[in-house]
């Protein structure tokens, strides 16, 4: 099985939740190809986040002429499927704050998306999964919408919950395959935001650790890297 993992700045430190997720996804077998908009490898400082750097398509590293011309031939090759994302675009455009720049954003995530799609398309990727509802998600509905591969994605909030409405959460949740959210209380927010019917798609999946950095020893001590900072006093066993 192969598949996309879509997130608009990846890697970075902060997103190493993400990073755990693909690799044992990997684990098991499963062929991810990882997309971002950007990289952050300037920031990076762990090893891991700069290994995992050198492994991500960056879309906006592309030259740009490259990358036009890329989304411009899917959408040629893909005349309904453009239209109708087209109205998707600027439908999701109209109903964040300021229309008018609203439109204009959703129409650059539309080339992105045709783009992403002729990348999926060429690489044999049969998914997209986007990790946070904001427009990482946008992109992969968009591609999706331009005949692409059916997406997912996960929410972490509070950013979806507060904008539900400007983020077309509504809409990406009826479209999308699955969506996950990091906490019960998370699920309840998507509940919250979309028909009955597609309530059996949403799932809860916690953000998880590495065992082997947590290892328990006897009388308590634990070998996180909590336990070896002063003051502090590991969780017994």
């Amino acid at each position: 099985m192969r598949i996309a993992y879509l997130v608009n700045t990846y890697p970075r430190a902060s997103h190493s939740f993400i990073r755990r997720e693909i690799q044992a996804l990997e684990r098991r077998g499963v062929q991810i190809h990882r997309f971002a908009m950007r990289s952050d490898r300037a920031a990076l400082v762990d090893p891991a986040d700069l290994a995992e750097d050198t492994q991500t398509e960056h879309i906006l590293k592309a030259p740009a002429l490259r990358l036009l011309a890329t989304a411009l031939g899917w959408m040629r090759r893909h005349p309904a499927q453009s239209l109708a994302a087209l109205r998707l675009a600027l439908q999701c455009g109209a109903r964040g704050a300021g229309a008018g720049s609203g439109r204009l954003k959703h129409l650059i995530y539309l080339t992105e998306a045709a783009y992403l799609a002729a990348r999926c398309k060429a690489l044999s990727l049969g998914h997209i999964h986007a990790h946070f509802g904001t427009n990482s998600a946008t992109t992969a509905m968009l591609a999706e919408a331009l005949g692409g591969p059916g997406f997912s994605f996960t929410t972490h909030g509070p950013e979806e919950f507060d904008a539900p409405l400007a983020l077309s959460l509504p809409e990406k949740l009826h479209r999308a395959r699955f969506a996950i959210a990091i906490s019960s209380f998370g699920r309840s927010q998507l509940c919250r935001w979309s028909a009955p019917a597609d309530w059996p798609r949403f799932h809860v999946v916690h953000c998880g650790i590495e065992p082997a950095l947590h290892r328990c020893h006897p009388g308590g001590r634990t070998s996180s890297p909590s336990a070896a900072l002063p003051n502090k006093k590991a969780l017994p066993c």
